[in-house]
């Protein structure tokens, strides 16, 4: 009988965790459907400011000297790395934690957006910013635009030499890839080959006035679109895990069922053949 109460009490165990799960995936299910939308959403106005960026490079034939097109000749970069602030998502956080692991130096910035990413990159690197930690509950364009000002301003007094971005790329959702994109300097023959610029286009004052304006709000997009396919991601992969979760739950619960079911047998099979054998001795 003991063995047959610590079955029931697994049992009810493993019900009230099913429950949890159940209750997070469905959460996960919800929120993956409302960052999806607002990532259909961004992309209109991304793909409007980098055709406008687009039209502009071409049009200048590469001749353009604006300085967000100039590398500077300085060995250190700042890193933006997305990660999440919340557990139970898989290896959504490890694979990104590893790739940036992989990318940074010693003397590099970095940028942390996510308690995890923080807590894991600190240990690793002495110039970790926690000013941005936050940004991916919020998910405030305004602090989106304060970064990207304070990086624009430190690639343009030469104390960095490039600025890239650590995100996870949404394939589907059972499929999200870690990469690290370089933001600045902008590559023009990367524009210039997806582009189908109108040369007749006229831009006031002139096109590298435009362009000086037009690239901060590009990066503000580029970075604020990264963080919300990042939580798409993040989302996704947390889903799977509970839905994962749940499987296993009922699995093990019908494991259990089953030796709780051989065990009552087993006890009335013995209590039966002590009540025969008890009878034969009369």
């Amino acid at each position: 009988m003991a063995g047959m109460q610590t079955i029931k009490r697994r049992i009810r165990s493993v019900e009230s965790t099913k429950k949890i799960t159940k209750a997070m995936e469905l959460v996960a299910t919800s929120k993956l459907r409302k960052t999806r939308n607002q990532l259909d959403q961004l992309k209109p106005y991304y793909n409007t400011v980098r055709s406008t960026v687009a039209e502009i490079l071409e049009s200048s034939q590469g001749q353009s000297d604006s300085p967000y097109l100039i590398k500077n000749d300085v060995d250190t970069t700042a890193y933006i790395v997305i990660t999440s602030s919340l557990g139970l998502c898989g290896g959504y956080n490890a694979n990104v934690i590893k790739l940036a692991l992989e990318e940074i130096k010693a003397d590099d910035l970095v940028y942390t957006i996510g308690t995890k990413g923080y807590s894991s990159l600190k240990r690793s690197f002495a110039s970790v910013n926690e000013s941005y930690m936050h940004v991916n509950q919020t998910l405030d364009f305004n602090e989106i635009v304060r970064l990207v000002n304070e990086l624009k301003n430190l690639y343009l007094e030469k104390k960095i030499g490039h600025i890239k971005i650590i995100y996870t790329e949404f394939v589907n959702n059972l499929r999200y890839v870690p990469h690290a994109v370089t933001l600045l300097p902008v590559t023009a023959d990367k524009f210039v080959k997806s582009s189908h610029a109108n040369k007749e286009t006229l831009f006031e004052p002139s096109p590298e006035a435009v362009l000086e304006q037009l690239i901060p709000m590009y990066l503000q997009a580029v970075i604020y679109g990264y963080l919300v396919e990042s939580i798409t991601s993040e989302n996704a992969s947390r889903r799977t895990s509970m839905e994962n979760a749940n499987d296993n739950a009922e699995e093990l619960i019908e494991d259990l069922l089953l030796k709780y079911n051989q065990a009552r047998q087993t006890a009335i099979t013995n209590e039966i053949s002590e009540i025969v054998a008890g009878a034969n001795a009369q």
